[in-house]
């Protein structure tokens, strides 16, 4: 008797539920905006905490870069390919997640998904870990298969 395992390259690997958490986590702490990667906050003199910190308000992409990177980061080109791989992994997770299962009450991709009219926080925050705890679910069942 022959056993085999397909394995499907384009599905997630590594730790993308810890990179989702860690994004939702420097949200909580760091703020959110829908637009952009990182807040522009206008008007700055440079002697605000973004400034002081290099840690900015950001959106779910903003936040993934940051828990893959360890900082805001605007561009991927001086990126290894293993880091790219990290965080294009992470994104598209959250994408299928967000698009198949949704949350806070609407499905679709997530830049549609993030400016929802009333879209808070807590909603990002809760997107993030939901579909962190849903890839967990996933490698245990594909583990114990």
């Amino acid at each position: 008797m022959t056993t085999t395992t397909a394995t499907v390259a384009a599905l997630p690997t590594g730790h993308t539920d810890l990179i989702l958490d860690r994004a939702a986590c420097y949200l909580a702490r760091h703020g959110w905006t829908s637009a952009g990667l990182y807040d522009h906050h206008d008007g700055c003199t440079r002697n605000c905490v973004c400034h002081r910190t290099g840690l900015y308000p950001a959106s779910i992409i903003g936040a993934i870069r940051v828990a893959v990177f360890g900082q805001p980061r605007w561009y991927l080109d001086t990126a290894t390919d293993h880091d790219r791989h990290t965080y294009t992994a992470a994104v598209e997770w959250l994408n299928t997640y967000l698009i198949a299962y949704g949350h806070a009450g609407q499905h679709g991709p997530v830049f549609d998904w993030q400016k929802a009219p009333g879209r808070d926080l807590a909603d990002i925050c809760g997107a993030l870990h939901a579909a962190a705890n849903a890839y967990r679910h996933h490698t245990e069942r594909r583990t114990a298969a």
